[in-house]
């Protein structure tokens, strides 16, 4: 376990006061062979000053440039991690408490797991807290949904560098990323509550999302029947935003 390196990557781009926040919940966690690479979109809020003048208690680097988007900062992250697990925390999102890295470092070296996922904490369309807790499917159902927030999501580094994000996709990235590097992984479930995600930023443009999720959807439906099943269920996706329903999956409960 001692030996078992974490690349945390943050992607920011004019967030300082969150920014502040992951830097921050990164550096109170206890596990200390942690690496934190902050790329940065050429924010002029303050966040580059902030970025020159912070002092971490882990192996902190940062770039700041202008970039093509959140894709692109997202593969610029993964180039320069060089743990053995890579986790993604954007601006703004925090680590549920200091163990967080341990208990999962624990699980990795007990289990031998190549991805795992977690429980977050996000916010509900009544603005209430609560806990999301992914249903335990085999990655074949990815093709149906998106069940894999990455705010949860840990991989072993070495998979993933095989994997880059699409930086033609502006919200999903992560959804069709997932349907290329995990078809033939088994995911391992993590009882561990692993974040909470900052309400907003632009995952929280739920009507981009969902189309984009549905175009991913068609085309990664490669049989008639999954065409009609995908169809369905993006009608039904549409209608439960409309409605403002939360996902069955999510509860006010961590247990």
């Amino acid at each position: 376990m001692n030996n078992c390196q974490v690349s945390i990557v943050t992607i920011s781009k004019n967030n300082y006061q969150g920014l502040q926040k992951t830097l921050q919940s990164v550096k109170e966690q206890d596990y200390k062979i942690i690496e934190h690479i902050i790329i940065d979109g050429d924010s002029d809020d303050g966040s580059k000053e902030f970025l020159d003048s912070y002092t971490h208690s882990k192996n902190y680097i940062y770039l700041s440039e202008l970039d093509n988007g959140i894709s692109s900062a997202f593969n610029k992250g993964l180039q320069k991690s060089n743990g053995d697990l890579i986790f993604f925390l954007n601006s703004g999102d925090v680590f549920f408490s200091k163990t967080v890295i341990s208990e999962v470092v624990q699980s990795y070296m007990q289990h031998k797991w190549k991805c795992a996922i977690g429980v977050t904490v996000t916010t509900s369309f009544a603005g209430e807290t609560i806990f999301y807790r992914p249903p335990q499917l085999s990655s074949k159902f990815l093709k149906y949904f998106m069940f894999l927030p990455h705010q949860g999501f840990f991989c072993e580094t070495s998979l993933h560098k095989n994997y880059k994000y699409n930086e033609s996709l502006k919200i999903s990235m992560d959804y069709e990323l997932f349907l290329r590097m995990l078809k033939n992984i088994t995911i391992f479930y993590l009882p561990t509550v692993i974040s909470i995600r900052e309400p907003g930023g632009i995952s929280s443009q739920t009507q981009k999302r969902i189309s984009e999720h549905s175009q991913i959807r068609l085309i990664y439906a490669n049989k008639i029947h999954e065409k009609l099943i995908v169809s369905i269920l993006n009608t039904l996706i549409l209608f439960k935003n409309y409605l403002k329903i939360d996902s069955p999956f999510a509860s006010k409960k961590s247990e």
